[in-house]
């Protein structure tokens, strides 16, 4: 159950790393998903339109395993946001995200 989170999480990550405001609140509905925060992250992403900011997940971790239904989690994630000015390096891109 805790790697099916994960790759819910995930997914939602990539659209917000996408900047994908629309595919954001799709997913929201799709999934029925709970993250706090999904508000101000709409927010952020439909100001970031047409930006020159870019947006990308640092960290990930889970408050604990889940594997069964009596189980419960916490999903954290972090990210940082820059503009991106042409002349300063980007965040190295990452394949994978650190788990704690």
């Amino acid at each position: 159950i805790c790697q099916s989170i994960e790759a819910l999480d995930r997914r939602a990550m990539g659209l917000i790393e996408a900047q994908d405001a629309r595919g954001f609140a799709a997913y929201l509905r799709a999934t029925s998903n709970t993250i706090c925060g999904r508000h101000p992250i709409a927010l952020l992403l439909h100001a970031l339109e047409n930006s020159s900011f870019s947006l990308q997940f640092v960290r990930y971790a889970q408050s604990s395993s889940v594997y069964t239904m009596d189980d419960s989690s916490v999903s954290y994630a972090s990210a940082v946001v820059w503009e991106d000015r042409g002349d300063q390096q980007a965040l190295e891109p990452r394949t994978h995200i650190p788990t704690d």
